[in-house]
């Protein structure tokens, strides 16, 4: 249901009525199992983009969050898996 769902709220939101799966877990499965380009949401990926705290997870924030990852992975010619992969790698690299 969550992967046919047209509306992104309902996509996101459908997944977390899961036992268990909050914003992190469903981004994870948006970006694994839909066909539309979901990064994932996680702290270390977050701390590559500037975001230095963690933040109260939203609708909002993880939708501005899907359509900036989407405008970099459009900027600079890559799939959003390399985009995901490159920034947790940045973060386990430079990150003290």
């Amino acid at each position: 249901m969550a992967l046919g769902a047209r509306d992104e709220r309902h996509r996101i939101g459908v997944l977390q009525l899961l036992d268990g799966v909050s914003w992190p877990t469903a981004s994870v499965l948006l970006h694994f199992g839909s066909p539309d380009p979901y990064p994932i949401l996680d702290f270390r990926a977050l701390w590559s983009l500037g975001v230095k705290t963690r933040l109260a997870f939203t609708f909002p924030y993880w939708w501005d969050y899907v359509q900036a990852c989407r405008t970099l992975a459009a900027q600079t010619g890559v799939w959003m898996r390399t985009l995901d992969r490159a920034l947790w790698q940045y973060s386990k690299d430079h990150r003290m």
